[in-house]
């Protein structure tokens, strides 16, 4: 019997599909359980299935290369066999850059490889600006206040 899935265990192994995703591998594929269910950026409704996902996004990704940074990763370890992945993802592709929070769950599978069986990504907005930039000191102070009053109720990343 495989020994109890550590958080060490599970980021090791997170780092090894990171970089499949970096390098624009179809064996990121791999990293996924047959009946995987995925929420991605940029479809509507859950994608059920690893064959599904991959016929949607294999085109776009296969061959790409990205850049990808890992923020604030939160291993939970549900059982010996599963654990739950949260994190913020910095995605530079192409020179377009994307920020998002994932949502994973790890399960050891009977072949004792570890697989993501259900993946929930969603964007982080970009902060809003506004239409016009401050004119004078006063008015920059109160828009750096109100920025540090939000920053505190919502908090930052660990």
């Amino acid at each position: 019997m495989p020994e109890a899935l550590t958080e060490e265990r599970v980021l090791d192994w997170f780092g090894e599909t990171i970089r499949a995703y970096e390098r624009g591998d179809e064996r990121f594929f791999d990293f996924f359980a047959s009946d995987s269910s995925v929420f991605t950026v940029s479809s509507p409704t859950r994608i059920d299935g690893i064959e599904i996902y991959k016929s949607g996004f294999a085109p776009y990704f296969v061959g790409t290369e990205r850049v990808s940074q890992i923020l604030s990763p939160d291993v939970r370890i549900l059982g010996p066999d599963s654990a739950l992945l949260t994190f913020h993802n910095r995605i530079l592709v192409k020179g377009i850059a994307t920020n998002i929070r994932g949502t994973v769950v790890i399960q050891r599978q009977d072949d004792g490889e570890l697989r993501f069986v259900h993946m929930h990504n969603s964007p982080l907005t970009q902060a809003s600006a506004p239409a016009l930039a401050p004119r004078d000191l006063e008015s920059i102070t109160v828009l750096e206040e109100r920025v540090a009053a939000a920053s505190a109720m919502t908090g930052t990343p660990k």
